[in-house]
């Protein structure tokens, strides 16, 4: 990590959202490029979170617009992994005495994501519904948002590494992990 003075520079954050803004959301969804670049990400990401063995099960996209309607992320694993976050980044920022980093990160980062992920999903995802675009939409955002605020506030030297920041890789590969429900990862 880039110290000065026992605090992390901003250049971890100005780095990740560099990143996130270059990213080209969701280009391959629906297609062969890169999958097997996305399986490896996605198996880096879900061993850091102890998530266990799983089935990769790529979705046509004819199956999304189902899919996508049906599906509930109350029951996917991924989401109780991380449904911690922002309660300890919240805790987190109040001992430092930084809730206003976290609010203005949360809202600087959420509207460049918004922004840069309709771009992506839109044009790939509307002809699946309204909702595919939205879950897309919004499932960057929060992910992103809160790997935007985990990152504003490293400063403690035993911050534990962010949780999210290996999922940069999988959506740098354009296409998108969509959900975990039961032992199987459905990815576009």
């Amino acid at each position: 990590m880039n110290r000065e003075n026992g605090y992390i520079s901003e250049d971890q954050l100005t780095r990740l959202i560099a990143k996130l803004s270059n990213v080209e959301w969701f280009s391959n969804s629906g297609k062969q490029d890169r999958r097997a670049e996305a399986e490896k990400s996605l198996k880096e990401w879900t061993d850091q979170l102890k998530l266990g063995e799983y089935k990769i099960v790529w979705l046509t996209t004819e199956q999304l617009q189902p899919f996508v309607e049906n599906m509930n992320l109350g029951n996917s694993p991924v989401w109780s992994s991380i449904n911690g976050i922002p309660k300890k980044l919240s805790e987190r920022s109040k001992v430092l005495g930084k809730q206003s980093v976290l609010s203005h990160t949360l809202d600087s980062a959420s509207e460049m994501l918004f922004h840069k992920a309709f771009d992506g999903a839109f044009p790939t995802l509307n002809e699946y519904g309204e909702r595919a675009v939205k879950v897309a939409v919004i499932s960057v955002m929060y992910l992103f948002s809160l790997a935007s605020v985990w990152e504003a506030l490293s400063e403690m030297e035993e911050s534990e590494p962010n949780p999210l920041l290996p999922l940069v890789k999988v959506f740098e590969t354009g296409h998108w992990p969509v959900v975990m429900i039961d032992n199987q990862f459905y990815m576009v």
